[in-house]
């Protein structure tokens, strides 16, 4: 498994614009570019910071050739609107080595 994780730096004042628009264009890179899904998080400091998982790295690096549909491709617009793209940046772009994650809390 392939991990990329970002730092998104989100204008002042756009916060629910950016959430609501990276949900819709996660759901349409895992349906039409191959992700596993991604989860966003936001640390003490008010940064969104997410990781994306993919089944290998090509399919990472393949993503970016593939074009989503036009309703996709208009969420992936309106949170791209949403960023201060030239500080936004991928953080780190790592292979998985241990996968101890659950999806579901197991109670025994």
């Amino acid at each position: 498994m392939f991990i990329a994780m970002y730092e998104f730096v989100v204008k002042a004042g756009f916060e629910e614009q950016f959430a609501s628009a990276w949900s819709k264009t996660t759901q349409g890179i895992y349906l039409f570019k191959g992700s596993l899904g991604s989860r966003l998080h936001r640390n003490k400091d008010g940064a969104f910071i997410a990781y994306a998982q993919w089944p290998d790295e090509q399919t990472y690096r393949n993503a970016s050739d593939i074009t989503m549909s036009d309703e996709y491709e208009q969420f992936r617009q309106s949170m791209l609107d949403s960023l201060n793209i030239e500080m936004t940046k991928v953080l780190y772009e790592m292979e998985v080595q241990i996968d101890l994650l659950h999806t579901e809390i197991n109670k025994a």
